[in-house]
């Protein structure tokens, strides 16, 4: 071989290993290309694209071991969503399933009626039908004809036909021996949870699971034991775990646990021994239930509330069955406190976990419970009347301390009831016994509620949000001083009003918590009790001047009020138009509202001042002459100061209250004065009305 043929062999074995080169290079991009669909659509452009010729050179790439790129993101397989036509294409095989065998049922009734087949006969057509939809179904799935809703509806038909078949024969038509009947019945059920658990469908969990749990009241007809019952209750459920953990089906697991709740509640009322038994069948039902939610439940859910929801409910549910179960037995609140234990548990599993919706939910049913075992226990007379309320409010503090949304909630709702019934039941007398210690400590609870709830928060959650908008703590000051001022009725009732009267130390102590309120910052007092006291205020500034039986009474609590009332209404006169602290705290309302404050504040005024003299002349310490005379003087200095203040101060309506009064003041003097006073005090009057009237106009003219 000559010299040069050798060069071309080797340049033609160099250009096959480049072509062998580029050719792997190319599988590699393919396989990179797989991950990305972008770069799989990429590679179908860059394929479809017809390539220059130079690229097919050797080494035409000059880097042979290109790096693959790598995804930082890649794609997530999205599982497609139902339509809602689906959803409901879906379901149609069901519900058409479910009239078939009612169709079936009545069709087998009708016949009957008519005597054209015998009960066996009916009994034999029902279960060939059972076994012929199992039978279509199993064909169905093994050829794989038809939708799977169809085989599923048909597996499920089955099912249902084939129990209520076993429970008429045995029941209602006697054919069929209670023994052989139960054999029937546990092998349809073995059947339903296997195709469950195959076919892993919710509703067919669902239809197992509801016809399953009939079985109970068939064994109480059979008179088997409570204890036999119970157990096949708890395992029953037990069994649906399996599925309902495997496949995830939260419905059925709330569907399983109420219907079994319910079973073991039922055929507990249904006899009369066995209670503690079944007490503990229920609790067993109830730990099964938890351990399973708590293995079901995502925290990340959008649904997770709906699920804490119904896992409460559930909880309250079955702590009012267990109350109907132990209402006999003698050591029921033992049973109540392993409940509480075991909400407590929950609610230990809940923090640890950092569910803070599962951790409310669980405190709060710990907590319902053991305010109900409180209850059923024998305490001493009258102690629980000082217990429950403070465990009901410390189930208050500890949910505010938690900030848990939903024992704030059930706390403050049975808080509100045990206030009402303290409030209700007891009374002041005597002084010092327990009565009067449960009649005042709720009120020292709201305090401190409405004390810690006030305290600064750096961050507020979406229910503290919620309750800030709707003023929820501020109505619980206005809650606590109105508990205060009714705790303060009822001792002047008790006390110092007489029957029928208005009770004047209820007003006294008003009006001090009106002025203490004023006085106050909004920080600490909220929002809403200054407006309420005020409106209160006024009302009895009203009803004490104009109601004539509210003289009675006692005399000098009578007219300590009165000064106490005529003190407060100036007293914030006087600090609004001098600018002092009540005008501070409210400059922004004050300086809007100054004109009309001062008009109605000089108007109660009077009317107050009118109060007393007919006070003071009602209890003999005033002739009713001067009575009259003193009244008149009252409307002449109300009118002149008014026209004073309105001159120096430029306000307007209360210039024009100023002239109505002064008019009133004339017409009072002229028609009524004038006919009804003796000459001396008609002088006095008159040298006293002039007075006041030369002295107005020279400070008036001087203006």
């Amino acid at each position: 071989m000559s010299l040069e043929m050798e060069q071309r062999v080797a340049k033609l074995e160099q250009e096959m290993m480049d072509l062998r080169q580029e050719l792997e290079d190319l599988k590699r991009q393919q396989s990179v290309e797989k991950i990305s669909t972008l770069s799989a659509r990429k590679a179908m452009i860059e394929q479809s694209t017809p390539k220059p010729a130079q690229n097919l050179k050797p080494n035409s790439n000059p880097n042979p071991n290109p790096k693959p790129k790598t995804m930082t993101a890649p794609e997530k397989k999205m599982q497609p969503q139902r339509t809602l036509e689906e959803r409901i294409m879906w379901a149609l095989p069901k519900l058409f399933m479910v009239i078939l065998v009612m169709g079936v049922l009545w069709g087998l009734k009708l016949v009957s009626d008519y005597g054209f087949l015998s009960n066996e006969v009916k009994i034999i057509l029902a279960y060939a039908l059972s076994l012929a939809l199992a039978a279509i179904a199993y064909v169905l799935e093994h050829k794989k004809i038809g939708s799977p809703a169809i085989t599923i509806s048909l597996y499920g038909g089955a099912f249902i036909v084939g129990i209520l078949t076993t429970a008429a024969s045995a029941i209602l038509y006697e054919i069929i021996g209670l023994t052989m009947a139960l054999v029937i019945a546990v092998v349809y059920i073995g059947y339903g949870i296997a195709i469950s658990f195959l076919k892993k469908n919710e509703v067919l969990t669902v239809f197992v699971a509801f016809t399953s749990l009939l079985l109970p009241y068939l064994l109480e007809y059979m008179d088997f034991s409570p204890v036999i019952i119970l157990i096949y209750v708890i395992v029953l459920f037990t069994m649906l775990q399996l599925v309902i953990h495997h496949h995830k089906q939260k419905l059925a697991l709330y569907i399983a646990t109420f219907f079994s709740v319910l079973a073991v509640s039922i055929v507990a009322f249904m006899n009369d021994d066995n209670q503690a038994v079944f007490a503990i069948g229920l609790l067993v039902v109830l730990s099964i239930f938890y351990t399973s939610w708590c293995r079901l439940y995502n925290a990340e859910s959008k649904w997770k509330h709906i699920h804490v929801g119904l896992q409460f409910s559930l909880g309250t549910f079955s702590l009012l069955l267990m109350n109907f179960i132990i209402r006999f037995i003698e050591y029921n609140e033992a049973l109540l406190l392993i409940l509480v234990i075991l909400f407590a548990v929950l609610a230990g599993y809940g923090y640890k976990q950092k569910w803070q919706e599962a951790f409310d939910s669980a405190v709060t049913l710990a907590f319902i419970t053991l305010c109900n075992t409180l209850l059923v226990m024998n305490l001493p007379e009258k102690v629980d009347h000082l217990l429950i309320p403070f465990i009901i409010f410390a189930g208050v503090m500890m949910g505010l301390r938690l900030r848990a949304s939903m024992m704030k909630v059930v706390g403050s709702f049975l808080f509100a009831i045990a206030l009402a019934l303290s409030f209700i039941i007891h009374e002041p007398t005597p002084l010092f016994s327990i009565d009067h210690v449960s009649l005042i400590m709720p009120g020292i609870y709201l305090l401190i509620i409405y004390v810690y709830a006030r305290r600064p928060k750096e961050t507020l959650t979406s229910f503290e949000k919620f309750m800030k908008e709707m003023y929820v703590v501020d109505i619980v000051a206005v809650i606590t001083a109105g508990y205060f001022l009714a705790y303060i009725g009822k001792l002047d009732g008790t006390y110092f009003a007489s029957v029928g009267n208005i009770p004047h130390l209820t007003c006294l102590i008003l009006a001090l918590l009106f002025v203490g309120s004023l006085l106050v910052p909004t920080k600490y007092k909220g929002r809403a009790l200054t407006p309420v006291l005020s409106g209160f205020f006024v009302l009895f500034t009203v009803m004490l001047e104009i109601i004539p039986y509210n003289m009675q009474g006692v005399e000098w609590l009578n007219i300590v009020t009165r000064i106490v009332y005529i003190a407060v209404i100036v007293a914030i006169m006087i600090d609004v138009l001098m600018k002092g602290r009540i005008y501070q705290i409210y400059q922004e309302q004050a300086e809007k509202l100054l004109d009309q404050i001062v008009s109605a504040g000089i108007v109660l005024t009077m009317i107050s001042v009118w109060g007393l003299i007919y006070q003071l002349s009602y209890n003999s310490l005033l002739d009713w002459k001067l009575s009259i005379a003193f009244s008149t003087i009252t409307l002449f200095l109300t009118a002149s100061i008014s026209l004073w203040l309105s001159t120096v101060r430029n306000l307007q309506t209360l210039r024009l209250t100023g002239f109505v009064i002064l008019v009133i003041a004339f017409i009072k003097l002229i028609f009524f004065d004038l006919s009804a006073l003796d000459l001396l005090i008609r002088a006095i009057l008159f040298i006293s009305i002039g007075g006041i009237g030369l002295l107005l106009s020279g400070r008036l003219l001087k203006k």
